[in-house]
């Protein structure tokens, strides 16, 4: 299959983000954050999840290029957590891989692989993975649309392009299993 065709580049977003600027609370969006940052379906999640499929295609050359773009989609969602990562300290949260089990955001219970879904076929997996973008794309735009706070905002919205042009690369990779297989 013929993955190559597609370039990263050609669908990355070249907008810079915005920098971490605000320490003004904004409790409403602090649980949000933390899912997004490192829940089920969170930037750490997925960034797992797009390593793990990339490491079992890869020794299959049809798949070289699947691999390289699961590699590159990846590096982009740990970008995202880093930046996560910035708001919550900038909120006053730790920023653990955790789920938080207390309103004072001080006991947590840990992230799990088992939230991975270790799907080994490729068209099922990238289905899979078009439902976590689109997952991402919701809930920064409940972020965005709760947010009191406009830095954090701006921020989210530019991390939403993101996680809308990873949706376009993903999309573009089903049609050409689709392709390949009529």
């Amino acid at each position: 299959m013929n993955f190559e065709s597609i370039n990263y580049n050609d669908y990355e977003v070249k907008t810079p983000y915005p920098k971490v600027t605000t320490h003004e609370k904004d409790e409403g969006i602090i649980p949000d954050l933390i899912y997004s940052y490192s829940g089920s379906k969170g930037e750490f999640t997925s960034l797992s999840q797009y390593i793990y499929q990339s490491f079992i295609v890869k020794p299959n050359e049809n798949y070289i290029g699947l691999s390289r773009l699961l590699e590159q989609i990846s590096i982009k969602e740990m970008q995202h957590l880093e930046i996560l990562s910035q708001i919550l300290l900038s909120q006053g949260i730790n920023p653990k891989f955790c789920r938080y089990i207390d309103n004072n955001y001080n006991i947590c219970s840990s992230w799990s692989s088992d939230y991975l879904k270790y799907i080994t076929d490729v068209k099922n997996f990238i289905l899979y993975n078009i439902s976590l973008e689109k997952s991402a794309i919701n809930e920064y735009n409940e972020i965005v649309n709760k947010s009191q706070n406009e830095n954090i905002s701006e921020i989210i919205s530019r991390i939403i392009e993101d996680e809308k042009s990873h949706l376009e690369i993903f999309n573009r990779i089903l049609e050409i299993i689709n392709n390949n297989n009529s």
